[in-house]
């Protein structure tokens, strides 16, 4: 099975999968500093505060919320298999390992994670703006061939109901507004490698078609059923990303993701930052919205991991900063423990520590 695999694209001739690329390129990220249950909820993407300073600390934005229905049985497996051929090898704690020189080779070997992709910024939105486009395609498609009865392709009630509002709102002739969907879609696919193009396209739904499984287009292409699907996912987040952009070049396309231009902010930080820029202290947060300081202090550092020109001074004076600077750079370790023994400043807090990490990003 694993030579097969091997001569498929995306893995080498040794790792059985590209969940395995994922995962061996996340520990490598993570150097050690984290758990093997830290990967778990990153490609989960959980929206806990360790989980999100991880992303974006580590530089792991990308394979974010990548695998939302991800098991801790694959993760178990997939680190028992690399442990097994040698490629990482556990730290003091059991569950927390590092990359070795032979797994550092066996993941040059592989496709590199891809350049487009962004599950922080797209890992809610991209499933919907799949479902809707899909869907609006295989209506168009029955409609300008006067088949008015056909079985959605999308189950979701809401999906469906976000397409008819659509086509409700946008009267324009149905052949017409199929040609300036194509000439939209194709522009952006175009813009795209042939394997990205391949993989697109053969997932799309027609009239006298259903799209692929992921299974078949790995069987089709003889390419590793993982990578197929983070190729598509990049797609998804590239054009996303195009559309917003760009929304001039795209109008249709983008009257059908209006809605779902959001804040990155989990909705309770978005919350706490409205209280903040109303000129309540943490404390005074904490009371009104009746949760713990710390969760507040959490909301803070998350708003400063996506907001970069956040003043953080009113919480950590510039002399600290710098402090604490020195110690990271000094240490080369991202651990708030060791950074705080290091500081031998009792006055200095962890949130302190957290912030000044949120802040500094991949200046690290």
């Amino acid at each position: 099975m694993k030579a097969s695999l091997g001569k498929t694209k995306g893995v080498s001739v040794h790792l059985a999968n590209y969940l395995q690329v994922i995962i061996l390129h996340t520990i490598k990220k993570f150097q050690g500093e984290r758990s093997i249950y830290a990967i778990y909820h990153m490609l989960q993407g959980k929206k806990s505060s360790q989980t999100i300073q991880d992303a974006h600390l580590f530089r792991l934005t990308n394979v974010f919320g990548t695998i939302p229905h991800f098991t801790r049985k694959q993760l178990v497996d997939t680190i028992q298999n690399l442990v097994e051929h040698g490629w990482i090898t556990a730290k003091e704690k059991s569950d927390v390992f590092i990359i070795t020189q032979s797994g550092e080779e066996e993941l040059a070997q592989c496709e590199p994670i891809p350049t487009r992709l962004n599950g922080w910024k797209y890992q809610n939105v991209a499933p919907v703006f799949w479902g809707r486009l899909n869907l609006l395609i295989q209506t168009l498609s029955h409609i300008v061939h006067n088949e008015t009865k056909f079985y959605p392709i999308q189950r979701h009630t809401k999906i469906q109901q976000s397409v008819k509002q659509f086509l409700q709102k946008n009267r324009q002739n149905r052949e017409l507004m199929a040609q300036h969907l194509y000439e939209e879609l194709t522009d952006l696919l175009e813009r795209q490698s042939d394997r990205h193009q391949t993989i697109f396209v053969r997932k799309l739904t027609g009239i006298n078609r259903v799209g692929q499984t992921f299974d078949q287009i790995s069987k089709t292409m003889q390419l590793d059923e993982w990578y197929v699907r983070y190729v598509f996912l990049e797609s998804l987040h590239w054009m996303f990303y195009e559309i917003e952009k760009t929304f001039t070049q795209y109008r249709l396309l983008s009257s059908l993701i209006g809605d779902l231009q959001q804040s990155r902010l989990t909705q309770s930080t978005q919350t706490t930052l409205q209280f903040i820029q109303a000129g309540r202290t943490l404390t005074e947060i904490a009371n009104i919205r009746r949760l713990k300081v710390n969760t507040i202090e959490d909301h803070l550092v998350e708003i400063v991991l996506v907001d970069k020109q956040f003043p953080i001074h009113e919480y950590v004076t510039s002399a600290v900063e710098e402090k604490i600077l020195q110690v990271m750079k000094k240490l080369q370790t991202k651990q708030l423990k060791a950074i705080r023994q290091s500081l031998a400043d009792e006055a200095i807090s962890f949130f302190q520590i957290r912030l000044v990490l949120a802040k500094a990003g991949d200046e690290l």
